[in-house]
């Protein structure tokens, strides 16, 4: 279990630093859009979009980096007062949850996505910039995520059995 672990982490971080990479041309189309629209008087029909696309793969395969650490939004006022063993027992709650919710996500985004494909759905913007490369990194990023939490789930069971001994 140590080895899936820390081979998942390693996923994790190489997918979460290089899709990271995207926020930067994200954020450079859209300072083009607000230069081009608002000083030129040149709004152009791509790069809203095109912003968003990058944003969405951004968002979609950045969630296995932020669960890896642990960088997700928790109530933590009660939470941290927890001993180590009581922490695991909560997590594995949660960590079956977003694994069921990652099941559901990656089946059906993957046939959102497939669907997606075999068509060459384009945007309905003058621009038809393609669909199916942001629609692919739904079950991308619900694969990455349900592959993170398997690892999350494995470490909270050995912290849980271990009585708090196993260091997560």
């Amino acid at each position: 279990m140590e080895k899936w672990s820390k081979f998942v982490g390693v996923l994790s971080e190489w997918s979460g630093r290089l899709f990271a990479y995207l926020f930067w041309p994200g954020t450079a189309v859209l300072i083009y859009e607000v230069i081009a629209r608002y000083f030129f008087n040149a709004p152009t029909i791509w790069a809203s979009g095109t912003s968003m696309r990058m944003f969405a793969a951004y968002y979609f395969v950045g969630g296995a980096y932020v669960t890896l650490h642990k960088s997700h939004i928790r109530m933590d006022v009660i939470y941290d007062h927890f001993p180590a063993r009581t922490k695991a027992i909560v997590d594995l709650f949660g960590t079956f949850l977003m694994i069921a919710y990652c099941g559901v996500l990656l089946w059906w985004g993957g046939l959102y996505a497939w669907s997606s494909l075999i068509h060459f759905e384009p945007d309905n913007t003058p621009f038809h910039a393609p669909l199916y490369p942001v629609k692919l990194m739904i079950p991308l990023g619900a694969l990455l995520l349900l592959l993170q939490e398997s690892a999350e789930f494995c470490r909270n069971l050995l912290t849980a059995i271990s009585g708090g001994k196993y260091e997560r």
